[in-house]
């Protein structure tokens, strides 16, 4: 008969109980881990998802800044005060005058490019992103944003005309 040498056995098992120490805390540190990145991407897409709206605005109105060509007002037209308060952005392409419109209605911000001074409803322009809200004030060469996202969460910008303030291009 062979006789088990008892060190060989308490070397062995201290062997396999330090081995499982070390794979029950590599993988308590992968999950700390994904739990940490899980709630970075989260927040990311909470700050990007509040400030998307009032960043492509901006974008729209920075592209489009040229003396006269930007102007805020009612959906109709720049008088008007009406219910829908709209972002116009005048562009001359080919010798006529465009209107570019950017608002909010039902829900979304729409965008839509017209003849100036052509008669269209809200929902004939494309929808771009849902929301609970859009407005702009302007106030000399400084436009004023400020914008709901679809959770509720507000947002404001602030756009400074580099062309200036005079006259509005119709």
């Amino acid at each position: 008969m062979k006789m088990i040498n008892p060190k060989h056995n308490i070397e062995s098992a201290f062997v396999l109980v330090l081995f499982a120490v070390f794979a029950v805390a590599i993988v308590a540190v992968l999950a700390l881990g994904a739990r940490t990145y899980k709630g970075l991407v989260e927040r990311d897409n909470d700050s990007y998802n509040k400030r998307i709206i009032t960043s492509y605005v901006s974008a729209k109105i920075r592209n489009n800044d040229v003396q006269g060509a930007v102007a805020v007002g009612g959906f109709a037209n720049v008088d008007d005060d009406g219910e829908i308060n709209t972002l116009h952005m005048y562009q001359d392409i080919e010798g006529a005058t465009y209107d570019l419109r950017v608002y909010y209605y039902d829900g979304k911000i729409y965008e839509l490019l017209t003849l100036s001074g052509t008669d269209l409803n809200p929902e004939d322009g494309n929808a771009i992103m849902d929301a609970q809200g859009l407005s702009f004030a302007r106030e000399g060469n400084i436009i004023h944003i400020t914008a709901k996202d679809a959770d509720g969460r507000e947002n404001r910008a602030t756009v400074t005309l580099r062309s200036g303030e005079s006259g509005v291009a119709q």
